[in-house]
């Protein structure tokens, strides 16, 4: 998942995790990778909708910035998200102008950062469970 810090912050804010929004902004490179590493994976074996698709960029950036600031996987603050003032042109320029640690990212596994306790509490279970 390629994403930056000002995106991810945005959708934590949406969900109500203030504290963790306020944390992105100035994460390392390695624990920002980690951040995409779970959003990647809860993206593909993530808990889906009951029609099969699988859960939102949003959320899946939201729910992987949470575990790596917490230290665990849990549930988001708000389960829907909340609106929020637009951005300004200047300010979304900002955010989608913001360096990627591409370099980093090519050195680790693609699911980097995540652990068997963020597969035990979000993989999806299946139909019918």
């Amino acid at each position: 998942m390629q994403i930056t810090r000002g995106a991810v912050r945005r959708y934590l804010l949406e969900y109500g995790e203030e504290s963790a929004a306020e944390w992105i902004v100035s994460t390392s490179d390695d624990e920002f990778i980690q951040v995409c590493g779970i959003g990647s994976w809860l993206l593909v074996a993530g808990p889906s909708t009951p029609s099969g698709a699988s859960m939102t960029l949003a959320n899946a950036a939201a729910i992987a910035a949470v575990c790596v600031h917490d230290g665990h996987p849990r549930k988001l603050a708000r389960s829907r998200r909340r609106k929020l003032p637009e951005l300004s042109a200047e300010e979304a320029r900002r955010i989608r102008a913001e360096p990627y640690p591409m370099e980093l990212s090519f050195s680790v596994p693609s699911h980097y950062g995540v652990t068997e306790e963020i597969k035990e509490f979000w993989a999806d279970p299946g139909p019918g469970a």
